[in-house]
């Protein structure tokens, strides 16, 4: 009983793994897309604009999550690989013994 625990655990944490790695990808294509927009309203000399304030907010607040999250997830990644490494390691360390 105590195995399916940790079983449905570490699925779990794959599971928001995955759904944190594909919200970081989302907010990276919208940052782009902000700031190619900004970009386009900075050559037509839009600078001054509502709309052009409004992005370049959203952008910095796109921003500072991103800059949040990321480091977090590429930390779990890493613990997810070192997992991985070590299973396979082991598995292989079983098959030479038997």
């Amino acid at each position: 009983m105590e195995k399916e625990n940790h079983i449905d655990r570490a699925l779990a944490f794959m599971e928001n793994l995955e759904r944190l790695g594909a919200q970081l990808h989302q907010a990276d294509d919208q940052q782009k897309l902000m700031l190619q927009r900004m970009l386009n309203m900075s050559q037509n000399n839009q600078t001054g604009t509502e709309e052009y304030h409004e992005l370049e907010q959203r952008s910095h607040d796109l921003q500072a999550m991103i800059n949040k999250w990321r480091p977090i997830y590429e930390e779990r990644l890493a613990m997810v690989k070192e997992v991985r490494q070590a299973a396979e390691q082991a598995k292989k360390n079983n098959q030479k013994r038997g």
